[in-house]
């Protein structure tokens, strides 16, 4: 009697501690002390990495729009190496191309073949000044979550990151920063496509945001891509919109990449992109 009274006592209490908080333990048997709230977040977060592919190469065709001072749109054809380059090729009616624009580490090459003419700048040229390098603009040519400084978002980075539910959609965000860093979030609809990144420095009030909306997110033999993507940004002072739109995707064949600076060409400056890519 005194074993059976033992027991049911023991089981009472498990199940009154388990009403109040359900405690995991890791491999070894310690107490986490995970609440079912912060293991949803956790499930959450993972479903979320889970929804990007590896991949090595990119090749995919569109439309390319660029609004600002001067406006550009035309169709376009796109190759990727990851981590290393990115070349867009400017080709109206698909036909003869015009222009082209190459990203390489972190630097940024425009090339306008009509007027021979090219810039040569970093990056940040065209992310509103954030420290992007060719992985972090592959990551938002692809509609993939990124920490600064540390790569592709994936499950060994989550603990870096939180998450909230608003209404019908998820948020995923980087902890806060330090004074002078950046703050910025990624927001999915519940079937964990992207909807949305925003990227804005701390002390800017939230005032000079970089803001990235897609649509059309396809599943593909990388994970979710998005079809369409709109990029709202500040190039040399003047506010400005870069659109991509694709119509296909090849992955992982052999994709090769000029990076070479053209010659007998003049070089401008960065202010002028905008009116380079515009005449």
């Amino acid at each position: 009697m005194k074993k059976i009274s033992f027991v049911l006592i023991t089981s009472f209490l498990l199940v009154a501690c388990s009403s109040k908080k359900n405690v995991v333990t890791d491999n070894q048997g310690v107490n986490t002390g995970s609440t079912t709230e912060e293991m949803m977040k956790v499930a959450e977060k993972s479903k979320i990495a889970n929804t990007y592919g590896s991949w090595s190469t990119l090749q995919t065709s569109g439309n390319i729009s660029l609004g600002g001072s001067k406006s550009l749109s035309s169709s376009m054809t796109m190759k990727m190496v990851r981590g290393k380059s990115i070349y867009i090729s400017v080709r109206p009616l698909g036909v003869m191309e015009v222009a082209k624009l190459v990203i390489t580490g972190d630097t940024l090459i425009v090339v306008d073949k009509v007027h021979k003419r090219y810039l040569c700048e970093n990056v940040k040229l065209i992310t509103n000044g954030i420290p992007a390098d060719v992985s972090t603009v592959q990551d938002i040519f692809l509609g993939r979550a990124f920490i600064l400084g540390k790569g592709t978002y994936s499950n060994s980075l989550s603990a870096d990151c939180g998450l909230e539910e608003k209404d019908d959609k998820i948020v995923l965000y980087p902890p806060k920063r330090e004074e002078g860093d950046f703050d910025y979030e990624f927001v999915y609809d519940k079937a964990y496509k992207i909807l949305s990144a925003t990227v804005s420095p701390i002390d800017s009030g939230g005032n000079d945001n970089y803001t990235v909306v897609y649509d059309k997110v396809k599943k593909t033999v990388a994970g979710n891509v998005p079809q369409s993507l709109k990029m709202s940004t500040v190039i040399s002072g003047s506010p400005a919109k870069l659109s991509l739109e694709y119509k296909d995707f090849k992955w992982n064949e052999e994709v090769k990449i000029d990076t070479s600076l053209p010659k007998n060409y003049d070089r401008m400056k960065g202010s002028s992109l905008l009116n380079l890519l515009g005449n």
